[in-house]
């Protein structure tokens, strides 16, 4: 399987809860796709661009804390809001 991250390409693409990147693990990428849009809820990334995690992709840094589902024990699970992801 894959990982994926996701990201709006342009400004007008962000999304209102400041969710701006998200990374999934899937069979494809649409896959991927369904499980970080699962996880987040709310307005569709369909239109966000796709970027495949693998050897020699360039660094990237993401502002903000990371923040996974309330089921897992890895990530961070409350939002900056306070809340939980796909509530």
């Amino acid at each position: 399987m894959a990982i994926f991250a996701f990201y709006p390409a342009a400004p007008n693409l962000r999304r209102s809860d400041g969710v701006g990147f998200v990374l999934a693990e899937g069979a494809s990428e649409l896959a991927a796709r369904a499980a970080a849009q699962a996880l987040i809820g709310g307005r569709s990334i369909d239109d966000f661009k796709a970027v495949t995690i693998s050897a020699g992709i360039a660094p990237v840094a993401v502002q903000g804390l990371p923040v996974g589902a309330l089921s897992q024990s890895i990530w961070p699970n409350v939002t900056r809001g306070g809340g939980f992801l796909g509530a």
